[in-house]
């Protein structure tokens, strides 16, 4: 094994390496940590040399992390943010003073119910407190967490690893939606109607067949998905523009309805709630910032 001497490494090479990664484009990561675009290009062949390896390769998406990369990166930022305890003295986190960055991974669902709160919260508590949020999802969520492109999710996601924590938000029903004047609406909205109308799917991966399919599938039932879309914040316009009808959570309609002319009924079967939860690593447990973060969330999360 070659030896390693820390006298002889710049460890802000880290501090590049982890820009890097959380950007994934070069000059992104410069802004970032306050360098020139070609001192991260710099730094970015130093960390080569000292690795042994690319680390990042170009691609239409940007800069794409090697294998190597993407198994040390969370080693790297979990080693940041200690030396970052360790230089703040264990003071505790004060908000109202704070120029802190937090990194978030939401849905547009769950940025949709969260983030207006959070941001009144931030403007009232913590002024100087800025927020990047990256667009996620059921399937990328943990991933992205792992690999440190996120700090803290939100939204619904399968059990995490012991490594990782979460805490429950709050729990979610469904909503049918139809515009107001649609033609073959009428209350109350029995199953026989419900599903001779042309609905409305949301899948973040394009999937026709989602969790109501399921719930009616396990009946012997089937309704008829005419469209189907990658993201929620589709469904209030298109189902004011036509004559769909949107089975999908009650959150992502309720606020809507007196702003579109959008009419509301109860589903005519029972959908069985779902979980929408914070999820973060264990390396930030102790980390009296995001523990106030993690409060905010929570507490936003009792009133939505």
């Amino acid at each position: 094994m070659k030896a390693v001497h820390l006298a002889n490494i710049d460890l802000n090479l880290l501090v590049v390496f982890d820009a890097l990664v959380a950007e994934g484009h070069a000059t992104r990561a410069a802004e970032r940590i306050g360098l020139t675009q070609p001192a991260v290009s710099h730094a970015l062949n130093r960390l080569r040399a000292l690795f042994g390896d690319p680390l990042f390769v170009r691609s239409p998406r940007g800069m794409v992390p090697t294998s190597l990369a993407q198994d040390i990166a969370p080693s790297v930022r979990s080693i940041l943010e200690q030396v970052e305890g360790v230089l703040r003295g264990g003071r505790a986190f004060d908000p109202a003073a704070s120029t802190r960055q937090f990194v978030l991974g939401l849905s547009d669902y769950a940025a949709f119910v969260l983030l207006p709160r959070l941001t009144v919260r931030l403007d009232q508590e913590a002024p100087g407190v800025s927020l990047v949020v990256r667009n996620t999802s059921r399937s990328v969520g943990l991933p992205m967490l792992e690999d440190g492109t996120v700090e803290l999710i939100a939204g619904n996601f399968p059990e995490p690893p012991t490594h990782m924590r979460e805490e429950l938000l709050y729990e979610e029903d469904f909503i049918c939606a139809g515009r107001r004047d649609h033609p073959d609406l009428g209350e109350p909205l029995d199953l026989d109607r419900y599903l001779a109308l042309r609905h409305l799917q949301v899948s973040t991966k394009g999937n026709p067949s989602g969790y109501v399919d399921a719930v009616l599938a396990e009946k012997g039932l089937k309704r008829n998905v005419a469209v189907t879309v990658g993201h929620f914040l589709m469904a209030p316009m298109l189902v004011d523009a036509s004559d769909l009808v949107a089975t999908e959570p009650r959150r992502l309609f309720t606020p809507l309805a007196g702003r579109l002319p959008l009419r509301l009924f109860s589903p005519p079967i029972d959908i069985p709630l779902f979980r929408v939860v914070q999820t973060w690593h264990a390396r930030h447990d102790a980390d009296p910032g995001h523990q106030w973060l993690r409060r905010i969330l929570r507490e936003i999360g009792q009133q939505a």
